[in-house]
């Protein structure tokens, strides 16, 4: 059998959950003497993480992007949706995604060659595949998400291109699949890792059956209010109560959001999250956004040309739409914050969003370091929110549909927030919209998925977020296009295969 070299997985000798991001490869394996026991079987879904959680790309790359599409910040990018084959156009997504798959495949199809005996529960090797099928499912749900058009038909011929083994020379040409059966694909790989992974919760910084089931509850969401399907509403509800009423003591709100921040990827709240290891190249890791983009694209100068220096009141810190509503919670007073600038040369401060930026790459290489550069892939207050909205949106009085909202403020001692009392559908809806923004800006995109999900006046907030400069929403814009790469390299793929109106 041919040898396949591991350059893609970059954790070749990793047996626990600590150390699974930054090693790299001691020798490479052949595809018959890689999965030989169960120590290889772990490390071969250890090294999966290592693919997406350092670096930008499937961070705050992807985040703040999807945060400059929505309309909230001007200066994130993808603002005019106007994205083609050869610009514009997002393909770090892309490549990083596919190269996770591709660890995700090798663990896939290697794990069950390993001897049961090797294992050492009876239920430990379906655990380990549903773990790599959950993460293989995640990230094929990002290119259906990001590339293709996901809120069409399953007739449409538009969807994601589907990998199911390690890729070589002779495997890479295939074709995209239908909006049908790339749903498929998506939800059968979740599904299985619901079924096998194991019921305990061990950590945030792996995903878990919680994060499976809570993850696949806001897909359906998604793709349910843009489908008018009442049946992924109802099945996303169902899923959400089941992942409320049975969170371990391990996973809770904390009263001090400040702190949680503080926390980062140590915080009760997080249900998944990214974390980096404690290393020199931490910072690194990071990513351009989490260590110096916000400073400079979404931040205030803390001092005015004249010496006078700008209260955290008057910042904007980037934002573009909504600033009046958004600066009126005392949340944005704490998801931002005074940070140095990240040159060396230059020593001055801005406002800025610092539960994500915290101290940029240069003050956060201080002794005593705060590069806990955490990105919140999903956080309790979300389960919340989503609760509430798909109450809202099953038919639930508006008293029923706001209280898990109500529940969740009731948790916070700082800052403190009263319960909300809309009185009106339209009011429940805004306040629902309102409260993702607020509590979940900039963390994982809620703002942008939720910008194209509720309106105002019958307009779409991704609409009137875009008004004053007159860039119209169009719908079969949301997703950028194939790369030109893969359109190129790609000989099943034909100028037919972009996306409409991307080449």
């Amino acid at each position: 059998m041919k040898k396949i070299l591991l350059i893609l997985l970059s954790a070749a000798a990793i047996s626990s959950c600590e150390g699974f991001l930054n090693e790299t490869p001691r020798h490479a394996w052949s595809v018959e003497n890689a999965m030989t026991n169960y120590s290889n079987a772990e490390q071969a879904v250890n090294g999966i993480y290592s693919r997406f959680m350092t670096g930008d790309n499937l961070n705050m790359g992807l985040y703040t992007a999807l945060a400059g599409k929505s309309g909230f910040f001007k200066t994130l990018g993808s603002y005019n949706m106007d994205y083609t084959q050869s610009s514009g156009n997002n393909t770090s997504v892309w490549s990083t995604a596919y190269s996770a798959i591709n660890a995700c495949n090798f663990a896939i199809n290697g794990i069950p060659l390993v001897p049961d005996s090797s294992f050492p529960t009876e239920t430990a090797k379906d655990e380990l595949i549903g773990e790599a099928r959950f993460l293989r499912g995640y990230m094929h749900s990002l290119i259906l998400l990001h590339y293709s058009r996901w809120y069409m038909e399953d007739s449409d011929p538009y969807g994601i291109i589907y990998r199911d083994v390690v890729s070589d020379a002779t495997n890479i040409h295939v074709g995209r699949s239908t909006i049908g059966d790339s749903w498929k694909y998506v939800m059968d790989d979740i599904d299985f890792a619901i079924q096998n992974m194991s019921d305990n919760f061990e950590s945030p910084r792996k995903v878990s059956k919680i994060f499976a089931k809570a993850y696949k509850a806001k897909l359906l969401l998604i793709r349910g209010t843009m489908r008018n399907s009442t049946q992924d509403l109802q099945d996303a509800k169902t899923l959400i109560d089941d992942v409320i009423s049975s969170l371990p003591s391990s996973i809770a709100m904390e009263s001090d959001m400040a702190q949680m921040y503080t926390n980062s990827w140590d915080s009760k709240e997080n249900i998944f999250v990214r974390y980096l290891e404690d290393n020199a190249s931490r910072t690194s890791y990071a990513g351009y956004w989490c260590t110096y983009g916000l400073a400079y694209n979404a931040a205030t100068k803390c001092l005015q040309s004249n010496g006078a220096e700008v209260p955290q009141e008057d910042a904007v810190c980037g934002l573009n739409y909504g600033l009046d509503w958004i600066k009126a919670d005392p949340r944005f007073f704490i998801a931002t914050g005074k940070a140095r600038n990240p040159e060396t040369w230059d020593d001055s401060y801005s406002w800025t969003w610092t539960k994500i930026y915290r101290k940029g790459q240069f003050a956060g290489k201080e002794d005593p370091r705060d590069e806990k550069y955490a990105i919140y892939y999903m956080r309790v207050p979300e389960l919340y929110l989503m609760q509430a909205e798909l109450r809202a949106r099953t038919g639930s009085s508006i008293s029923d549909a706001i209280a898990p909202i109500n529940l969740m403020r009731s948790k916070r001692t700082n800052p403190v927030l009263e319960p909300l009392n809309p009185t009106t559908q339209d009011e429940l809806m805004e306040m629902i919209f309102q409260e993702y923004v607020k509590e979940l800006i900039l963390e994982n995109g809620s703002e942008f998925f939720a910008s194209i999900r509720f309106q105002k006046d019958g307009k779409y907030y991704i609409e009137l977020a875009k008004e004053a400069d007159a860039v119209v929403y169009d719908k079969t814009r949301l997703q950028w296009a194939i790369p030109e790469n893969e359109m190129i390299n790609n000989r099943s793929l034909t100028s037919e295969s972009q996306n409409p109106g991307q080449n």
